[in-house]
């Protein structure tokens, strides 16, 4: 298993085995987890974006990191999930909303492909729930990133309570993709093997009688 001698392991946050506790990524399925859960939750992060140190507010009972600078919006792993359903609308205060619809007031432009500002591997693209047009920065280890033009529109579909509906359309848009997929399966399962035209060798056979025909015919031209 490549352990260390002292036997110090850690259990996969993704598939929960049993790996390295010094290792960089799991010996089982191969994420990423060393930068994983280590940072200093007193300490707030570099803004991906703009570079400017970012600040630490509290919304209900989670604490995220908001750049107050460009209105970027850091969530650690797991916290934006949990947002929906331990945050009211009413929790949001009138000066964090201010600061997030900042940036899409002033054009500020946002990276394509910013590093993550725990491990500084670069990010992915993602639509937040499939059907909600809110565009995410996400590292698979350790958070997702929205920049300030997207968080405005996450606020703003949050404040709505718009959510409970996003989720339904999400889960919908998924078994709708499921099932093309699998419907997809069924037909290739269906379909009659491909005919056998010959083997190998009679193709060949075949084909140097018509080479031999077609040679015959041009000499014969010639006379």
């Amino acid at each position: 298993m490549g352990f260390p001698a002292n036997g110090a392991s850690r259990i996969c946050p993704f598939c929960h085995e049993p790996t390295s506790a010094t290792a960089a990524r799991c010996a089982h399925c191969d994420r990423r987890i060393l930068n994983l859960h280590q940072r200093d939750e007193s300490k707030p992060i570099n803004c991906p974006d703009c570079g400017r140190m970012a600040e630490i507010v509290r919304i209900g009972a989670l604490e995220i990191d908001l750049c107050v600078a460009c209105g970027g919006l850091w969530f650690d792993r797991n916290e934006l999930e949990r947002l929906p359903r331990e945050v009211s609308p009413a929790d949001l205060s009138e000066g964090i909303r201010t600061l997030a619809v900042r940036p899409s007031l002033r054009g500020f432009a946002a990276k394509v492909y910013p590093p993550c500002p725990l491990c500084d591997e670069s990010m992915n693209l993602a639509q937040y729930q499939k059907v909600s047009g809110i565009v995410v920065h996400q590292c698979m280890t350790c958070g997702i990133w929205l920049d300030g033009a997207n968080a405005a529109k996450f606020y703003s579909l949050f404040e709505q309570g718009r959510m409970a509906d996003l989720e339904q359309r999400a889960a919908r848009v998924t078994t709708e993709e499921l099932e093309a997929r699998l419907a997809k399966l069924e037909r290739r399962q269906d379909l009659p093997p491909a005919p056998i035209v010959g083997s190998e060798p009679e193709v060949v056979r075949d084909l140097s009688a018509v080479l031999v025909f077609d040679f015959l015919s041009f000499l014969g031209s010639l006379f």
